[in-house]
């Protein structure tokens, strides 16, 4: 059996070594492939090799932005090479794919998941605007969540850079290094004090969008929290959609009509306490496809899905939800 295993020995708080021992202990009667790739480039070329080679499985080990960005890949060339299905071993910030599925902490239990699991097929959701297609499997959105999920990678990269960085005093790299893997070791906490920052500094002026959903009349709003969920949770602690699930066809689109801070602060209060149908201001829908159109010329659409910055300076963007598009190994 030939499995094919991607590391990112940049996620979270990944021990590459460990990681590739407890496979081989796990899996020990395997055709085991390794790669762990310094770039993009590196690891499509990887991943279309192994199905072009009919791998088994493929194992991912990282968080939601290694998913993510590997589905990036596995999705372009789906209709001449079938997607095998996927391991998770969880080894990121929130990991919220694997906490949603259910992925054990430990990496043994999780990739026993070839033997002792089942496929589940969840959506996939294809977010595109132009030419341009990309996808996700958990949460995104615009507003208020793109602005704390780009003040979070901003702020973990510029930890890295500093504590790399042989011309930063060693006083500098030090606090800098302990600062990085402090904040890798909160893992989703960080989200939190991020959208704190995201409430403070959020600017609405020219904020105005319409949603275009087929067969409806279409919605104009100003809503600074617009999440867009293929499941329950974001981060494993925040409840945006607690009706949603991952293989229904259909994605939750949440919005908030909220005007100032004290009401922006008490609705994220509510999605983190899953509350939001004891909140007025929130509307739910859930939809097969949706196009959302920013009604300012001079504020432009960022959008964020799985923790990362999928679209930004855009005007306008689909939303599509592909039924069961990804076969993913989870216990019975």
């Amino acid at each position: 059996m030939r499995v094919s295993v991607l590391v990112n020995s940049k996620a979270g708080s990944v021990n590459a070594e460990l990681i590739e021992a407890k496979v081989r202990e796990a899996l020990f009667r395997c055709d085991l492939r390794f790669c762990r790739p310094q770039t993009l480039t590196e690891m499509c070329d990887f991943l279309s090799e192994e199905r072009a080679q009919k791998t088994d499985y493929i194992i991912i080990c990282g968080g939601d932005g290694t998913i993510n960005v590997a589905l990036q890949c596995l999705m372009k060339c789906q209709e001449h090479l079938p997607i095998p299905p996927i391991v998770v071993v969880r080894s990121g910030t929130a990991n919220d794919l694997a906490h949603e599925i259910g992925i054990s902490n430990r990496i043994d239990h999780a990739v026993r998941n070839i033997f002792e699991g089942v496929v589940k097929n969840i959506d996939v959701i294809e977010i595109s605007s132009g030419e341009k297609k990309t996808y996700m499997l958990t949460n995104g959105g615009l507003g208020m969540p793109a602005v704390a999920a780009e003040l979070a990678n901003k702020f973990r990269s510029h930890l890295q850079t500093l504590a790399n960085c042989p011309k930063s005093a060693a006083a500098y790299k030090y606090l800098a290094q302990k600062s990085y893997y402090a904040v890798k070791k909160m893992g989703p906490t960080v989200y939190s004090m991020m959208t704190a920052e995201a409430i403070r500094t959020w600017n609405p002026d020219g904020w105005e969008l319409e949603i275009e959903i087929p067969g409806k009349v279409n919605i104009e709003t100003s809503s600074p929290i617009v999440l867009i969920n293929n499941q329950q949770s974001i981060g494993a602690s925040f409840l945006p959609a607690p009706y949603t699930s991952n293989t229904d066809g259909t994605v939750n689109l949440l919005l908030s009509e909220t005007k100032n801070i004290p009401e922006h602060t008490r609705a994220a209060l509510h999605i983190r306490r899953g509350s939001i149908d004891k909140s007025s201001a929130f509307k739910s829908f859930e939809l097969k496809e949706f196009r959302l159109k920013s009604q300012n010329p001079r504020r432009a659409l960022t959008f964020f899905g799985d923790g990362e910055i999928l679209l930004k300076d855009v005007q306008e963007l689909s939303v599509r939800c592909i039924h069961r598009g990804l076969p993913v190994m989870v216990r019975q």
